[in-house]
Formats: structure tokens, C-alpha cells, sequence
């Protein structure tokens, strides 16, 4: 908006000193003139005073007449003065015209930069966010804020995986990358905000050099750090350097592939986010990090190995648990008000007990425990009387569950082979998610609800399962405007409204509702981008918004669309090869159940 006024009043400005010097020019020939006919007729001068009005205009002419030299001389001189004292006054008053339009068209639009208003420490928290650096230095174009705050943002991602794509297969050309990257930008920081080393293999030559780059940004404050070696060998994993578990500065640790020295010291007094993945924690060391972080807010342990009991009572700030996998784990004690979020993971062959003492605040539990019987689930729900979002995932040994919660939001059901009679009384559901063979949910109450997803994947009883399906389906009919997205082998139906479903049209299925107009654009966007369908069918009316949606979308678009232009992975747009589109009104072709509808089908051709 700036740029635009400062470039009308520049134009202006060239447009008026082009029109002042015209108007001398024209004033000047005229005197000369009249100059040269005075001194061929007996030494007489005779001159033509023009006056004008404030827009330019001649008003009258007067011819002045002197019998001397010096008298014609001060005429003129007094008739520059007036015309100059006109346009002077002429211009001020056009100048003063076009800052009065400037200045209400100010005030009438008026543009906000509130991002660029914030902290300093919001703004690089927001650049730490950005997965990739390339974004993180397109910052810099926005305005000299985000200009500066890019440069006191010190970051260092150094990726083995992108660096070898980029043509350094050897790691001698990484470590001299490495080395001479530290080398020309570290010295001159004060702290580092971000540091993250990626190699591929814990190789002599890597390992080495690398406890001198984890030690320098230790030295230089480092406050995330993460250090991934991929490694499946315990004997052969990175021993990470003491330095890193007695630094103070460090508020996010990260850790995949590392092994630990069993005599070290652990005071990290102010982090507040440890992950560990893919290593050998044995109980006397996470009783090391439990009485070292006591600060920690986030705790994940991830394809861990020997760690044996957990019990957890004295971080009282900790407010999510991911136990993911956990070889050698036996039992779980947690002790904790500020609990909020748990997620626990097991395989088959693993058994171990969960016991919570004081969780009420407890909004989202995840458990994937195929010896998670019906009992143990009961006595476990009565202690979260909080609970909002609940998962079960290959939950095998329950059969009979019963949920009565007034504050549960989010439910997820996925793959619970022999579960046939679940009770769900939860008034304030909205999103609900089923994964299996049958459909045990017919009689579930689906009023508060807002979107549902079902994926049947029936080997055998299929007429059973559709009566199932559909007796659940007609429960939406009666409770709003819904939207039903059936996909199966490639092809994409999308419904406007609830049709009635004969039969199943294959052995897979997966079914969605959706009440939301705009969570479906969002949904179609998404599904495009994920799965790349062969067809994407739309059965709605003519005036459909959702149909003028992706006609705009698909058929109208560019040949080389610059939606993603400044991005490394492009949307589904850029890899579409050839679309066509078939119309099928109403008749014969769609039946009863789709009256004063039309069928429109997106057939795609990807790349």
C-alpha cells in the first residue's frame, strides 16, 4: 500500500515540474519574440502579460507598451514574478489536494503486521518450527525484522541422508562440510538455538569429529539438541559425550541411536523434553534422568531396551508419557496430578502391568496391548474421570467394554479382533474412528457427533456386516446435513447426501462422515494429496459448492501451477498428468436413491 502512494506521488511530482518548465519555456519564446519586433520598430517594446487562474486558464490579455529600454526590462522581470507566484501557488494547492486523498485512503486501509510486533524469543520458536532451512532463510525477504531476527536465529541441521542425495557420497566431503560450516559462522555466536546431526552410520571416521561438534555447541549454549545415528548394533551405537548430560542451557534433548556411560552425572536443570529412541536404558538410568530433569514437561521412550519397572511420582511438572514398544519392560507405576496425555504400545509376547494413582487430569489415553483384558480396561477408565480422547488399538482380549463418560470427545477403535458388545454412553462424543472385520457399534448413540470413520475389511459374514452397516448409517439421516466419502481400490465416491446402500461393493471398504462444508474441501484436499485416486466421483446437484470447488481445483487449473513454488514437496496439482470429467444426470444410469442429482467423475492420469 506504501509503495503504491509513494509511486503515485512521485509520477505526480515529474508530471508537474515537466508542466512548469513548459509553460517557461513558452513564456520565454513570446518575450524573445516581442524582444526582437520592439527593436525593429523605432526602439518601442511591446510585451503580452498573460494571467492566469489557480487551474491554468487564460483569463484576459494586455498588451504593454513602454518608450524605453529599461521600462520594457522591469515589466518583464514583474511579469515573471506574477507567473511564477501563480504557479507556485497552483502547485501547492494540487500537492495539498492529493495529500488530503492520500491520507484518507490511509485511513481507510490500513495494513497490520502483528506477527512482526512479537518477542523476539516467539519469533524463533515459530523459525524452529520450520522442518526445512531453505524456509527459514526465505524469511528474510518478508521485512527487515524478520531480516534481523533471521540473522540473531542461529540454527544447524547437518543431514547425511539430504547431504548425500546432493551428490557427497564419501564422508570426507561431510566432515569437511561439517567442519568448515562451524568453522566461518560458530565463532561469532554467543548460543546456539537449534543443533541437529543426522549420520547414516557410526563410522571411526564420523565418530570422532563428531564429540568436537557436539562439544562446541555445548560450549556455545546450545538449547536443542538432537543426535540421530542410525545403528542397529547396541555395542556399535554412538557413546554420547558426558558434556551432554551436565549441561544446563539444554531445554530439548533428542536422542536416537546413542548409548550411555553408566557412571555418568545427569543434571540437566532445565530440560523439558526428553526423547529417547532406539537405545539400552537400563532402570538405574532413567532413575538417573528422573532425579536429573526435574523440570521435564515431555517424556518419550521409544524402541527402548532393559529398562525393566518404571515408576514415576516426583516430576511433578511432566505432562506427557509415550512408552512406544519397550522391549524388557515389566511394570508401569505413575504417580502424577500433572498427567495429561499417555500413550503405551506393546507387541504380543510382552506382558506388563499399569497401575495410575492420582491421574484425574488424564484428557488422552492410547494403549495398543493385545493382553488388555475386560476387567483390567474397567478398573483402568473408572481413575480418568477426565478423559477426552481415548484410542484402543489391537486391544485382542477385550470382548465386552463400557464406556459412560460426559467428557469424552474422541474415540478410536482400530483392530480389536474379538470385541462384540460394546456399551457407549458418552453424550458429548464428535469424532469417532472403527478399524475391523465387523460393525459391533450399530447401536451407538451418534447424535453429538460430527465426523465418523469406518474401515470394514470383511472375510466372511458379509450380509451380516452390511446389516450391521447400514442399520448404523440410517442413525444419521435424522441429524443433520451429512457427507459420505466411500473409498475402495482406487476410486472415490463422495456423497452430498446419505444415500441408501444396497449392498457392499467389495471386501474393503473404508467410509467417512463428514458434517462440516469446509472440513470436507479440507478432507478432499488431503485425500488427493495422500492417496492419488483413479476416479474421484462427486454426487450432488448442479449449484453444489463443493462441485464448483473442484472444478476450479482440477479442471481449472494451471499448466504449471505456482501454488508451491518456494517448496520442496509440491501438492497433488503438480503431478497431475491428464484429468477428464463425466457427467451423468439423473435416470436410469443412477437410480431412485439419487433423484434431481447428477454424478460427476473425475477421471486422473498421475505422473
Amino acid at each position: 500500500m506504501f509503495s503504491k502512494t509513494k509511486r503515485l506521488m512521485n509520477d505526480n511530482r515529474s508530471k508537474r515540474k515537466r508542466s512548469v518548465k513548459k509553460l517557461l519555456m513558452i513564456n520565454r519564446k513570446k518575450l524573445k519574440a516581442e524582444r526582437a519586433a520592439g527593436l525593429g520598430s523605432s526602439g518601442e517594446c511591446s510585451r503580452e502579460l498573460v494571467k492566469q487562474n489557480v487551474d491554468g486558464v487564460v483569463r484576459d490579455c494586455q498588451t504593454l507598451i513602454s518608450g524605453s529600454c529599461k521600462k520594457r526590462v522591469s515589466v518583464n522581470r514583474k511579469s515573471k514574478r506574477k507567473i511564477s507566484s501563480v504557479l507556485r501557488k497552483t502547485i501547492r494547492s494540487r500537492k495539498k489536494r492529493k495529500m488530503e486523498k492520500i491520507d484518507k485512503i490511509e485511513e481507510i486501509v490500513e495494513p497490520m503486521d502483528r506477527i512482526s510486533e512479537l518477542p523476539e524469543p516467539i519469533l524463533h520458536h515459530i523459525l524452529s518450527l520450520l522442518r526445512c532451512p531453505k524456509d527459514v532463510t526465505r524469511t528474510t525477504v518478508w521485512s527487515k525484522k524478520w531480516r534481523s531476527t533471521w540473522a540473531s536465529f542461529f540454527s544447524f541441521d547437518f543431514d547425511q541422508k539430504k547431504f548425500k542425495t546432493s551428490g557427497g557420497k564419501h564422508p570426507d566431503k561431510f566432515i569437511t562440510f561439517v567442519e568448515n560450516s562451524l568453522a566461518t559462522k560458530l565463532e561469532a555466536m554467543h548460543s546456539i538455538q537449534k543443533f541437529k546431526i543426522l549420520l547414516l552410520k557410526a563410522s571411526i571416521k564420523l565418530i570422532h569429529p563428531m564429540k568436537d561438534w557436539i562439544n562446541a555447541a555445548i560450549n556455545k549454549n546450545v538449547k536443542e539438541l538432537e543426535v540421530h545415528v542410525e545403528e542397529n548394533s547396541l555395542k556399535r551405537q554412538y557413546l554420547l559425550p558426558n558434556i551432554v548430560l551436565t549441561s544446563t542451557n539444554l531445554t530439548s534433548l533428542r536422542l536416537y541411536g546413542c548409548r550411555f556411560d553408566n557412571n555418568a552425572t545427569i543434571n540437566l536443570c532445565n530440560l523439558k523434553e526428553l526423547s529417547i529412541k532406539n537405545a539400552y536404558v537400563n532402570g538405574d538410568l532413567i532413575n538417573n534422568f528422573i532425579q536429573g530433569c526435574p523440570l521435564v514437561e515431555d517424556l518419550r521412550l521409544i524402541h527402548c531396551k532393559g529398562i525393566g519397572p518404571l515408576h514415576i511420582s516426583s516430576l511433578h511438572k511432566l505432562h506427557t508419557i509415550q512408552l512406544h514398544e519397550c522391549h524388557g519392560l515389566k511394570s508401569i507405576n505413575i504417580e502424577l496430578t500433572s498427567l495429561v496425555s499417555f500413550m503405551y504400545w506393546m507387541k504380543d509376547q510382552w506382558i506388563c502391568g499399569l497401575n495410575f494413582v492420582g491421574c484425574e487430569n488424564l484428557k488422552a489415553l492410547s494403549i495398543k496391548d493385545p493382553h488388555l483384558a475386560d476387567e483390567m480396561f474397567q478398573d483402568l477408565i473408572m481413575k480418568f474421570p477426565n478423559l477426552e480422547k481415548l484410542v484402543l488399538r489391537e486391544c485382542n482380549s477385550l470382548e465386552q467394554i463400557m464406556i459412560l463418560s460426559k467428557t469424552l470427545r474422541e474415540l478410536s477403535v482400530i483392530r480389536c479382533k474379538d470385541l462384540k458388545v460394546p456399551l457407549i454412553d458418552a453424550p458429548n462424543l464428535s469424532a469417532f474412528e472403527f478399524s475391523g472385520e465387523r460393525m459391533p457399534f450399530s447401536h451407538m448413540n451418534v447424535s453429538a457427533l460430527n465426523e465418523a470413520k469406518l474401515h470394514l475389511k470383511t472375510k466372511k459374514n458379509r450380509i451380516e456386516v452390511f446389516r450391521e452397516l447400514k442399520h448404523f448409517l440410517q442413525k444419521f439421516e435424522k441429524n443433520g446435513d451429512w457427507k459420505l466419502i466411500a473409498s475402495s481400490n482406487k476410486n472415490i465416491t463422495i456423497h452430498e447426501e446419505l444415500p441408501k446402500i444396497r449392498h457392499l461393493s467389495s471386501n474393503e471398504i473404508k467410509l467417512e462422515l463428514i458434517k462440516s462444508p469446509t472440513k470436507l474441501k479440507d478432507f478432499v484436499d488431503n485425500l488427493l494429496r495422500m492417496s492419488r485416486p483413479n476416479t474421484l466421483s462427486l454426487v450432488s446437484s448442479s449449484c453444489s459448492e463443493l462441485l464448483k470447488f473442484l472444478n476450479e481445483k482440477i479442471m481449472s487449473r494451471e499448466k504449471y501451477p505456482k501454488c508451491c513454488t518456494y517448496y520442496l514437496k509440491k501438492c497433488w496439482l503438480h503431478y497431475i498428468k491428464d484429468v477428464s470429467m463425466v457427467v451423468l444426470f439423473e435416470g436410469a444410469e443412477l437410480g431412485d436413491a439419487y433423484h434431481n442429482l447428477q454424478q460427476t467423475t473425475f477421471n486422473f492420469n498421475w505422473q
